[in-house]
């Protein structure tokens, strides 16, 4: 039931933006407004309070920095491996299928239900090095080829550094570093600072599952390449499971809840959030598609996880 309870509203959401697109109660315009208010604000606000919220230690330096380093090596892989699509159209996307993970939707809900919400800092230290990626290197690569432009670092550095949520990814850091958010919360203003934060990002996951859904096409011309994708990331994210695992049992040592929480994030599908910064409705019906029937993956290795714990 615990999985029921974790994927349905998942589920709802996309199912919800699928009807809305076959009734026609939203059109292009306002899914591409709503990838505007998602980008350019909820996601901004989000990230930074889960930076600024977060502990920092020795530790979690280390496992930011192997997190890092694996995301590098996965996303240039697949550049290597996109020979291996036919679809010419849909090779160019490949890279960032198969490297960066949906946390907040996927693989924090399900860590959670198997180990319990007071170990949420497990996952939440790996998601670090995600969003720092996430929101610099990967989304700033992505808008280049979403528009046709050739990969210049120089540009990427300048589109990443203007790009409101990697601000708030470093602001977190500094906010979380100094404890400034901390302090707030524990003083008189506590009330008014969640307040405000959860207003701003309490419909981030639904605004952007209903994306997702909106742009999913089940076109047999589709289906190969979703599932050829699939299987790349796969077979490419299990190699960095046990690369990941390999280092930390190395060099931090071993540790069942961390363990479970690397399964755990890198079974997720690619982030949802890549939704909000594709501009081709070709592109967003493959992106949504793939990482939709990816989530029966996360779903499989949850329920894996949790016949071998219990």
């Amino acid at each position: 039931m615990k999985v029921l309870e974790i994927i349905l509203p998942v589920l709802v959401m996309i199912l919800l933006g699928m009807a809305c697109k076959r009734l026609k109660l939203l059109d292009q315009n306002g899914i591409n407004n709503m990838k505007l208010l998602v980008t350019q604000i909820m996601l901004p606000v989000a990230i930074f309070h889960a930076l600024a919220t977060s502990e920092y230690n020795k530790e979690t330096g280390i496992l930011v920095g192997i997190m890092f380093v694996m995301l590098v090596v996965s996303f240039s892989i697949g550049f290597l491996l996109r020979p291996l699509m036919p679809a010419e159209r849909y090779q160019k996307y490949l890279p960032f299928m198969v490297s960066v993970y949906e946390g907040g939707s996927m693989a924090y809900p399900l860590y959670t239900s198997l180990c319990g919400a007071e170990n949420l800092s497990q996952i939440a230290v790996l998601d670090i090095a995600g969003l720092l990626f996430g929101f610099s290197v990967y989304m700033g690569m992505l808008g280049q080829v979403e528009n046709g432009e050739k990969i210049d670092p120089g540009k990427l550095f300048s589109s990443a550094i203007r790009t409101p949520a990697f601000i708030a990814s470093v602001l977190g850091i500094i906010a979380g570093l100094t404890g400034v958010v901390q302090k707030l919360l524990a003083g008189p203003f506590a009330g008014t600072y969640t307040s405000v934060e959860n207003i701003l990002t309490t419909s981030i996951t639904s605004v952007i599952l209903l994306v997702v859904g909106f742009s999913i096409e089940f076109d047999k011309k589709l289906l190969s390449p979703c599932i050829r994708t699939i299987v790349l990331r796969i077979l490419l994210q299990a190699v960095m499971i046990g690369g990941v695992l390999l280092a930390i049992h190395y060099i931090v040592g071993d540790h069942l809840l961390l363990n479970l929480a690397v399964i755990s994030y890198m079974s997720a599908p690619a982030t949802f959030s890549m939704q909000t910064f594709l501009k081709s409705e070709d592109g967003s019906a493959y992106v949504s598609t793939t990482n939709s029937l990816y989530c029966l993956i996360s779903i499989l290795v949850y329920v894996v996880m949790a016949f071998v714990v219990y």
